[in-house]
């Protein structure tokens, strides 16, 4: 079997990961089962099925949705979201948020693939599309507090922890107006935490998150603390060694 190694620099540290596997087809298929277990597209599934019978989904778009999930439960659907590559797999799906859900509320996630609620505060979330706010692609993310500070907040779903990942490297571009504050988490499976006041001009950051040992999954958190409004794009998230598995 072909294997890749891979050169790694995190935080001044290089680190060396071999990648076994290198068939980008077959690493999109385990990074998919992974990330789509069986519970979880058939709770998928009786979502949809409640938004349509709410009114809340076009026939087009249940139509879509429904057939993709079906495909997900069958172990046909190829996935377009996920981000193969070498370095390796991206776990975000919908990084960019080009992907938008235009019927969730305004203090949830407004995005595919993105959970999100809110604690306290005024504030909404909404999909950017005036160009100077968006750093790649038609949209970004747009976090505004529109009155008092509170917290709100957007995650990733369960990811599959990597056996044998020394670390997991997130990056994300962030712009900002007013007196914002950013607060990034992993939780439920990893630690590790920023916290920043974002600048007006487009900034890449990095967070590592280290694994927490014997945990199946973990999670991303991001959460407006602050006033003012952030804007995210381009998140990704790679394993720093290790191996995924079936």
């Amino acid at each position: 079997m072909k294997h890749v190694v891979l050169i790694l620099s995190v935080a001044g540290v290089v680190a060396c990961a071999v990648l076994w596997g290198a068939d980008e087809k077959e690493e999109r298929r385990k990074l998919a089962s992974a990330l789509w277990p069986r519970q979880r597209i058939e709770q998928a599934i009786a979502a949809v099925d409640q938004q349509y019978k709410d009114g809340l989904l076009s026939d087009e778009a249940y139509a879509r949705r429904k057939k993709m999930l079906l495909e997900r439960l069958e172990g046909t659907y190829e996935p377009q979201s996920l981000a193969v590559t070498d370095p390796p797999l991206n776990f975000i799906q919908n990084g960019s948020f080009e992907l938008i859900n235009r019927n969730s509320a305004r203090n949830r996630s407004r995005w595919l693939w993105w959970g999100g609620w809110s604690w306290g505060g005024d504030y909404e979330n909404y999909w950017e599309e005036r160009p100077e706010y968006v750093h790649s692609g038609k949209y970004s993310a747009r976090i505004a507090c529109t009155g008092q500070k509170g917290r709100i907040g957007i995650f990733t779903p369960a990811l599959p922890a990597v056996p044998g990942a020394t670390e997991y490297r997130l990056t994300f571009w962030a712009k900002g107006e007013g007196d914002n504050l950013l607060f990034v988490n992993f939780e439920n499976g990893a630690s590790g935490t920023l916290r920043q006041k974002i600048p007006a001009q487009w900034q890449q950051y990095t967070l590592s998150g280290k694994p927490d040992p014997g945990k199946p999954t973990f999670g991303v958190y991001f959460y407006h603390i602050g006033a003012g409004t952030i804007w995210l794009d381009d998140v990704e998230l790679v394993p720093v060694g290790g191996k995924l598995e079936d």
